[in-house]
């Protein structure tokens, strides 16, 4: 399409920037489609750069609240804190292998054996039914202590044999001569076998023992192989 000059009429070359008659300067009008197109990039161009101010500010928003948020202290105390329980937790840790290591039952054995080697009555009464321990007395104390030099007795449970329930009682009585009163009151029976060791001047001699331990009355108490 032929351009003119808006001054002297003159016919304009494409792409010419000056009249080369007059010298007047030639407008550059721009076609609707490039116009529509130069439109369309610059408003993409907007919406970009608007959406990245957008994160921008977004972005320095959280910055300034972080930097504005107190910072959290540490409680130094807290360690003084952690040192009671974890004395807890080694304590039960402790006291429950004990308690599998060493079952109820075998505390009047310990009892005993403790007995003999510090000539200690109160322990042996502590071994026994307040029925037996009633009868300990000083000639019998003579007896279970009738030993001049020193010495070390142990006791080692190797087996033992759970009494049934319902034949508890009859078993204590007839088989080991338990007292009535006792063995009807007995809960829970055990017979163990053991071997005793006496150590004594160099020499040691050991023994193959029974004992019979029932619970009475919620304690573990040995009633026959004293």
């Amino acid at each position: 399409m032929a351009k003119f000059c808006s001054k002297c009429g003159n016919e304009l070359k494409e792409g010419a920037r000056f009249c080369s008659v007059c010298g007047n300067p030639v407008k550059q009008v721009q076609s609707a489609q490039s116009a529509a197109t130069a439109a369309g990039t610059n408003e993409e161009r907007q919406g970009v750069s608007s959406q990245q101010q957008g994160f921008t500010a977004q972005d320095m928003q959280y910055q300034q609240m972080a930097g504005s948020a107190a910072p959290v202290k540490k409680n130094k105390n807290l360690w003084l804190l952690a040192i009671p329980a974890a004395i807890l937790v080694i304590l039960l840790v402790i006291f429950g292998i004990k308690a599998v290591l060493s079952p109820a039952y075998l505390k009047p054995v310990k009892y005993m054996e403790k007995a003999f080697n510090k000539q200690d009555i109160d322990l042996m009464k502590k071994a026994v039914p307040d029925e037996y321990a009633a009868w300990m007395t000083d000639d019998i104390v003579d007896y279970m202590f009738d030993l001049d030099s020193d010495y070390k007795i142990t006791i080692k449970v190797t087996d033992k044999e759970k009494i049934a329930k319902k034949d508890l009682e009859e078993t204590l009585i007839d088989d080991y001569y338990v007292l009535d009163s006792i063995a009807e009151d007995a809960k829970a029976g055990y017979i163990l076998e053991a071997e005793a060791t006496l150590k004594q001047d160099g020499e040691k001699d050991t023994q193959d023992i029974t004992l019979v331990v029932v619970k009475v009355d919620g304690k573990w108490v040995i009633v026959s192989g004293l």
